[in-house]
């Protein structure tokens, strides 16, 4: 006679569901805790906007899409350097409705994710950008200020820079 095996599962391992739902639990508290890191701003019109201007690069953004839950229209800034938009391309495939790059560049992001959005727009200055993002925005979605890299040009570092969106923001009410 075969002697037979048993098995037991121990309650303490936890399902991959809910291994991936504490990761995200535990980003999402992580980058709630540092200022401008996907930082709530206002909530117009059943629009939420968040301030996300410590994303200096696009792991940075990467992670801040990969805690939202809801459509996003991301506000991206031009640089001159090169990004590697591989990174970021299944979440802005499937959580980015609309694109709206500021500065004069912005080209690398217009190749790659034109065809992988509803609208991809350029815009000159902040402001410029937050009044296209709150037209293409509808209630229930994202305005995610989420630049991916540093403040060159327009600001002197991500603090200005974020606190510029939030002058803008609230200036839309």
């Amino acid at each position: 006679m075969s002697e037979r095996k048993t098995f037991t599962i121990h309650k303490s391992k936890k399902s991959l569901v809910d291994k991936l739902l504490t990761a995200r639990q535990s980003l999402v508290k992580t980058l709630d805790s540092t200022d401008h890191r996907l930082e709530p701003i206002a909530n117009i019109n059943e629009v939420e906007y968040i301030n996300d201007s410590k994303a200096t690069e696009i792991l940075d953004t990467r992670d801040s899409l990969k805690c939202i839950m809801k459509p996003i229209v991301w506000v991206a800034c031009s640089t001159p350097h090169d990004r590697d938009y591989a990174l970021i391309e299944k979440y802005v495939r499937y959580k980015v409705k609309s694109i709206i790059v500021l500065g004069s560049g912005g080209d690398d992001l217009k190749n790659s994710f034109e065809e992988k959005v509803d609208k991809f727009h350029k815009a000159t200055n902040l402001y410029e950008a937050i009044a296209l993002a709150k037209k293409m925005a509808l209630p229930g979605e994202v305005v995610l200020f989420s630049p991916s890299c540093a403040s060159y040009d327009m600001f002197a570092n991500y603090v200005e820079r974020g606190n510029a969106f939030k002058k803008v923001v609230s200036q839309l009410g």
